[in-house]
């Protein structure tokens, strides 16, 4: 069971927002984090991904760096 989804975002990136309608696309719900304007999520996705490419899905601990339709797929498949 997906229990929650956190996207690392940044309000003009084209690839946060594919990320996000890709979501949508699927009916998942999920937490838009806006990393620009929220310097402690800014911690926390670098903390996570180890690096400043966005965005960053945070799937049930998973986490997936840039707009990888086959791992959110297979995280989410993971947690159905």
């Amino acid at each position: 069971m997906i229990s929650i989804i956190k996207v690392y975002t940044l309000p003009d990136c084209p690839w946060c927002k594919k990320a996000k309608a890709y979501l949508q696309s699927k009916g998942i719900d999920y937490i838009d984090v806006n990393v620009e304007e929220d310097m402690e999520a800014r911690r926390e996705f670098l903390a996570l991904s180890k690096q400043q490419s966005l965005p960053v899905l945070n799937i049930n601990g998973n986490i997936v760096i840039g707009y990888d339709k086959e791992q959110i797929d297979k995280y989410i498949n993971a947690a159905i």
